[in-house]
């Protein structure tokens, strides 16, 4: 639903911004850790559900932007999607 919708677009956005300062390596690792860390935040919170589907539209979001970003002739530094 909804919820991943925004984890698509977060990580999205996050890899653009966090690849440009970080790499591609960086930028996966650091998107990646932040999509796991609220999935694990959620599962010992009790304030979420921890889903697989949020981390596969986190990923989705992730290999999006890496495609999005090598598809252009420049490095943006910022870049996002609105999908909702």
């Amino acid at each position: 639903g909804y919820d991943k919708f925004l984890h698509y677009s977060v990580s999205y956005t996050a890899f653009g911004l966090s690849s440009y300062l970080l790499g591609d390596t960086g930028g996966f690792a650091f998107t990646a850790l932040l999509g796991v860390g609220k999935e694990v935040w959620d599962l010992i919170s009790g304030r979420g559900s921890a889903e697989v589907g949020d981390f596969i539209a986190d990923f989705a979001g992730i290999a999006s932007a890496y495609s999005f970003v090598h598809s252009l002739p420049f490095r943006p530094i910022i870049i996002f999607r609105w999908v909702f």
